[in-house]
């Protein structure tokens, strides 16, 4: 598996120089980190939204911008900063790399122990250089969310329940993602527990409020500076179109397949079929947790131009393609060659300010 991990950011790190060669955007508004090392390319859009908040802190104004990012990426970068002595952007990027070593490990252990060795492999290998793996070693928060996701789907297994809503919550505190974790955190203490059995509605409304403590640490952090509780939820508004509602009735009504290209869909369609599939090959928590990974994003967003980075946090959509690609090498050695170059691209074109999730 290091092998695979190390091949992966090797891809990340040429195409990252090779984007020198490319045209830089025309416009304003890009920045760039001090640092002239190629890694500081890895520093790009929303990366400078964390190193803001790790400089200044949170910043509430009528466009609301900075406090759409969940707090703990930039709290732990803080602390590194601190600790080290580096400035807030190389801090960013040493966050979010070592996360991603652990979120390899992490994937390994729990993969194999879910679907056996061989299978495993394949699927670390489609994980490691799906495309928007770039994102795992970039100023961003995939990596770090993962981690905890996958450290907690690990505890649930163990049946260390409140381990499991702690570190639920946590990765609820890095992204939104982290709140389907509550729902599949529930499930397995019902699961593993007789509905007679003494204290057992205690023991799921104590993990249940474990996983859902990131946010609402964060909401009454917001409530306290701000008096705006909501202003995560609210804030989207810069970014996006319309209201939640909105928003909402558009995806219920199918109507982001309407408008989606297949550059900002594709992938999602892919997973989505992978995830339904995983009902009969997975285990329910598992699958549960990757089809609310997908219908997070859409239900709340539609179907946008970030698509194609939040599709990588449905890894157990990886772990079926991996049982589908089973005992066909020439087929998973054609789709790790077609990884392999839109990573290579798309570090190319990230490391230049191109929009590629």
């Amino acid at each position: 598996m290091a092998r695979l991990w190390c091949s992966s950011r090797l891809v990340v790190i040429v195409g990252v120089n090779f984007g020198t060669l490319l045209v830089k955007p025309e416009g304003s508004g890009y920045w760039d980190a001090p640092g002239h090392a190629w890694y500081y390319r890895l520093l790009r859009w929303d990366s400078g939204a964390y190193a803001g908040i790790v400089r200044h802190g949170y910043q509430y104004s009528n466009d609301a911008i900075l406090v759409v990012f969940y707090p703990l990426y930039p709290l732990v970068s803080y602390a590194v900063k601190s600790l080290f002595g580096i400035d807030e952007y190389l801090a960013l990027l040493l966050v979010a790399n070592v996360a991603s070593v652990f979120v390899v490990l992490l994937m390994t252990k729990f993969v194999k122990d879910e679907i056996g060795d061989e299978t495993a492999l394949l699927s670390m290998a489609f994980f490691c250089f799906f495309p928007s793996s770039l994102f795992l070693s970039a100023g961003y928060t995939e990596s770090l969310c993962l981690a905890l996701v996958l450290l907690s789907l690990i505890l649930l297994a163990r049946e260390q329940f409140v381990l499991a809503g702690v570190t639920g919550g946590l990765a609820l505190g890095t992204r939104s993602t982290g709140v389907v974790m509550i729902p599949v955190i529930l499930w397995e203490i019902w699961r593993r527990n007789a509905p007679s059995r003494p204290y057992l509605w205690a023991r799921m409304a104590l993990c249940g409020v474990l996983a859902a403590s990131g946010l609402l640490v964060y909401m009454a952090y917001l409530e306290i500076k701000f008096g705006q509780p909501l202003a995560f939820a609210t804030g989207q508004a810069a970014w996006h179109r319309g209201t939640f509602l909105d928003r909402f009735v558009s995806a219920v009504t199918l109507a982001p397949f309407l408008r989606m290209s297949l550059g900002t869909g594709g992938w999602f369609v892919c997973f989505l079929a992978l995830t339904i599939w995983s009902f009969w090959r997975l285990r329910f928590a598992v699958s549960l947790y990757a089809l609310g990974s997908l219908m997070l994003p859409y239900l709340t967003l539609g179907i946008t131009n970030s698509m194609n980075r939040f599709v990588l946090t449905c890894f157990p959509a990886f772990m079926c393609l991996g049982v589908l690609c089973k005992g066909h090498l020439w087929l998973t050695s054609i789709l790790i060659g077609i990884f392999a170059a839109l990573l290579l691209h798309d570090a190319a074109l990230f490391s230049q300010w191109y929009w590629v999730g």
